[in-house]
């Protein structure tokens, strides 16, 4: 008798347990629609807190539609004052969110909804990128902001390639910093931005034509500048290290423009540059042949 009151007491405190085990899920289950109720009605705050308890909660932490819910939620808080930030602890919980989502092997429709979130993320740190360069000037934020982009996208798209997106960033990067340095050649800092940004245009492709050009300019106004720099003063053992440097430019700059002119004889930039750079070398015969190549390009020539 005593074995079967302890058997009874232990299936009813058993059964208590389950009770108990099941009234706190369907607490947090109620906690997950209530949850999706507040994002719905835009009332963000009250969601964030509701969505932290259910992912926190030993019951559902390992749900993936609770974790996207919160991606979402915290996106909604997000994109209301932190898009123009590069520093956003709230746009990091929505990408920490998806990754979570993500582990926890979710369907194709949950997969779907993570996968525009993050892209969305991804172009948004791609803006931040371009802003940070065209509007900022600031090099350095921007290029933090590029590698996240990358960074980011790959969690939608796993196998992406960013060859023709590396070119077009850099090459942005490149164009602008070589046109300061053209405007300002003390401005070294801008020249081996330029020069590094632009390079790295020429690795991904070696004939991108905008990336020949801005090399093969830079050299050029440097060339030019060091002739200008000449005068009837200048020690003659310096003006023949400056010539020097000069021919080095010169030859440098002939390198990238021609090969932009090789691959079209009627670009205009390619032929009016090469122009200028035989006549900086003195070459008469190449120069009269280039004056000729603008004349019938229709190309204006600045011979003063």
């Amino acid at each position: 008798m005593k074995m079967s009151k302890w058997r009874n007491k232990i299936k009813t405190l058993l059964l208590s347990l389950f009770v108990l085990l099941n009234v706190g899920v369907f607490a947090q289950v109620d906690k997950l629609s209530r949850a999706q109720h507040l994002y719905q009605a835009k009332d963000i705050d009250p969601a964030i807190l509701t969505i932290d308890s259910v992912v926190n909660h030993p019951e559902t932490k390992a749900d993936g539609g609770a974790w996207s819910l919160r991606a979402y939620i915290y996106f909604e808080k997000y994109k209301r004052g932190d898009r123009q930030k590069l520093n956003s602890p709230l746009r990091d919980s929505v990408v920490s969110s998806v990754k979570k989502s993500m582990k926890l092997k979710p369907d194709a429709d949950l997969i779907a909804q993570n996968k525009k979130i993050i892209t969305t993320i991804a172009s948004g740190y791609y803006n931040l990128a371009k802003t940070f360069l065209q509007d900022s000037i600031d090099d350095v934020r921007s290029q933090k902001a590029y590698t996240k982009y990358k960074e980011v996208f790959l969690l939608g798209e796993p196998t992406a390639v960013f060859t023709a997106k590396d070119a077009e960033y850099y090459l942005a990067v490149g164009s602008l910093y070589s046109d300061i340095f053209i405007n300002d050649n003390l401005n070294l800092k801008a020249q081996k931005i330029a020069k590094t940004a632009l390079l790295k245009v020429l690795e991904l492709q070696p004939d991108n034509v905008a990336g020949n050009l801005n090399l093969g300019l830079m050299s050029f106004n440097q060339a030019v500048n060091l002739a200008r720099s000449v005068t009837f003063d200048t020690d003659l053992s310096q003006a023949d290290i400056i010539q020097d440097n000069i021919s080095k430019l010169s030859i440098q700059a002939e390198k990238y423009i021609l090969k932009v002119y090789l691959n079209d004889n009627s670009n205009k930039k390619a032929v009016q540059a090469l122009f200028y750079i035989y006549r900086l070398q003195y070459d008469n015969k190449k120069s009269d042949e280039f004056r000729q190549k603008c004349v019938e390009l229709g190309i204006n020539l600045d011979l003063d």
